[in-house]
Order: C-alpha cells, then structure tokens, then sequence
C-alpha cells in the first residue's frame, strides 16, 4: 500500500518536475520573451556593462530621456530610469553569468497601467545593441 501511495505520488509530481527543468533549461540558454504584470523580460546575451551601455543607448533611439541609475546587491543589479513624455520607463538589469544579463522593461503609463508593446521596442532596441 505504501509503495502504491509513494508511486501515485511520483506520477502526480513528475509534470511539475519536468517543467520546472524546462523553464530552468530555457533560463539558463537565454529562454524567450516573457511578460510580466508591468511590462517584458528576456535573459540576454551579453556582459552586465554591455548591457548596460546598450540599454542608454535604446533610450536615446527611442527618444526616451535617462533620469539615472542606481546599483544593488554589490553591483550586480542594476536599475535605469528615464521618462519618454508622461510615461515613467524602468530597466532592472541583474548579472546572470559574464555573458548573459536579465532585463526587464516597465513602461508605466498612469497609476496602474503599463505600456507592454513599448516595453517591448525597448527590451528588442536593447537586444538589437549590445556587445557581446
């Protein structure tokens, strides 16, 4: 009876474990776009100051003006600010390995919107311009 509960058990747990390895594996290969409540992230190749410096250089493509920067966790997070008219634009950037860096992208458009499809051009305008 034991063995049965213990098998049955497995059974119920093995998807759960499977795609937790799935979402790991596409994580740690760079993985796809993905939304958030507030806007876009991607796992990207490229060093931390890379992109970094592909980030500023989104903003001024897209004519959004930087506001500044604010580092934690020993420098290996990284929050940019601008604004692009009304709308507060936000990039959290954390070091992943040497070359690969998460970003995420929140464009926020009032109190409790956000501008997904912008996000969106940004992250893709980071993408676009970073270095290795």
């Amino acid at each position: 009876m034991r063995r049965r509960l213990l098998a049955a058990a497995l059974l119920l747990a093995l998807p759960l474990l499977v795609s937790g390895c799935l979402a790991a594996a596409a994580g740690a290969a760079g993985g796809g776009l993905y939304f958030t409540t507030r806007g876009v992230g991607q796992v990207v190749e490229g060093g931390f100051g890379p992109v970094t410096d592909a980030t500023r250089t989104a903003f001024s493509t897209l004519g959004v003006e930087y506001k500044g920067q604010k580092d934690s966790d020993d420098g290996k997070n990284r929050e940019i600010w601008g604004k692009s008219g009304d709308d507060d634009v936000t990039v959290d950037l954390e070091e992943r390995t040497d070359v690969a860096t998460k970003v995420e992208v929140s464009v926020k458009t009032g109190a409790v919107t956000w501008d997904k499809d912008m996000a969106r051009k940004i992250l893709e305008e980071i993408r676009k311009n970073r270095q290795g």
